[in-house]
């Protein structure tokens, strides 16, 4: 059966506002996740088991993602985020570029499971209905 969600992404989302479940669900539906964690040569803290959240921030000039990591034994959250000096000019643009980062560190390639149109992000699949 074919399978076809959307999702439209706030213009102005707040920084509370968590992009992983909906990124990590499209991969799963659309078969990308592998039974083991690839190794793209982040380090052992920088895996899948250990993403928390992706969210975007407007910061002066536009906007940068950010992919927080659980803490590990001793230190606080780490953080993944887009350079500060290079925003990206809209709240979704910044999310595709997080979500291709998040792509990579999951199935080891950037590919993403949607498109995007807009602020509209388009998740087709085959399988059950869910």
């Amino acid at each position: 059966m074919f399978n076809l969600k959307t999702c439209e992404l706030p213009v102005n989302p707040a920084l509370e506002d968590c992009f992983l479940n909906l990124l990590l669900e499209a991969l799963e539906d659309k078969g990308l996740v592998p039974e083991e964690t690839p190794d793209i040569g982040y380090g052992d803290s920088y895996v899948r088991e250990n993403l928390s959240h992706l969210t975007v921030e407007k910061v002066p000039g536009g906007w940068v993602w950010n992919i927080l990591f659980k803490p590990r034994s001793g230190y606080d959250n780490d953080c993944m985020t887009a350079p500060m000096f290079k925003p990206f000019q809209s709240a979704a643009e910044a999310l595709v570029f997080g979500a291709s980062t998040v792509c990579e560190i999951v199935t080891g390639s950037s590919e993403l499971p949607f498109t995007v149109a807009g602020n509209m992000l388009v998740m087709a699949s085959y399988g059950d209905a869910t």
